[in-house]
């Protein structure tokens, strides 16, 4: 990559002089490609939420999902929905949970306010079904009440032994702002997203609704032919 030889650092451990955040970038890339009169196409991927999630670094993963919400909400800052879709969607799931009934305002990354019933001891609120969180020590299951469950590489408690956390099998959210946004509603299937990003930002096929004369007092239904096309794909 540009700033580091293969992946960037997870968020929590960027050296901040060197590496840029996510919304760094995406803010540099929209201040670059607004500048063209014809529009522009932007993919935005935050893939290092996945990759902290195949580790099994709940803690790390999370972490991640707030820098990309931080870039989506810089990009709403700097875009229009007059002129600009926005897709934010996700091409899979994984096997990532929370459970053990715990109360509002339980430590995220904190235990489940109650014990197992079958071996009386303690787990976290955050599990996977798989990974490499497993751990038998002694025949039984980790006592987790002696580890620093807050650290940033902990590898939250799994169910099934892996070295990677497997993708999980469902469905994940689409959400859309801009011309054409009322097109991405309910449930779809997930070749159908660039369909809609196409249709709206008049590229191939079905250009009747495209205008591009408009005054700018146009409407904000209006699709122009200058659209901005915008997505930001979360890994989860």
């Amino acid at each position: 990559g540009l700033f580091e030889p293969h992946d960037l650092m997870y968020e929590l451990d960027r050296n901040r002089e060197t590496d840029p955040s996510l919304q760094d970038m995406v803010e540099v890339a929209i201040k670059i490609l607004r500048k063209n009169p014809n529009g522009f196409f932007l993919l935005v991927e935050g893939g290092r939420i996945d990759h902290g999630h195949h580790e099994g670094k709940a803690k790390q993963a999370l972490h991640e999902a707030v820098e990309m919400d931080k870039a989506i909400g810089i990009a709403g800052m700097m875009t229009s929905e007059r002129d600009t879709l926005t897709v934010v969607t996700a091409d899979h799931s994984h096997v990532f949970t929370f459970g053990g009934y715990t109360p509002r305002g339980n430590p995220l990354f904190g235990m489940a306010p109650m014990l197992s019933d079958v071996d009386n001891k303690p787990f976290t609120s955050i599990l996977y079904g798989n990974g490499p969180g497993y751990k038998v020590i002694n025949g039984e299951r980790e006592n987790v009440s002696n580890i620093d469950i807050h650290y940033n590489n902990y590898l939250a408690q799994s169910a099934v032994p892996l070295r990677q956390e497997t993708h999980g099998g469902e469905d994940v959210a689409v959400f859309a702002k801009g011309p054409m946004a009322h097109l991405l509603h309910g449930v779809h299937e997930q070749n159908y997203i660039p369909h809609v990003m196409a249709y709206a930002a008049c590229i191939g096929q079905n250009k009747e609704h495209c205008k591009t004369h408009y005054p700018l007092s146009c409407s904000a239904s209006t699709v122009l032919a200058t659209l901005s096309t915008l997505v930001l794909l979360l890994l989860f």
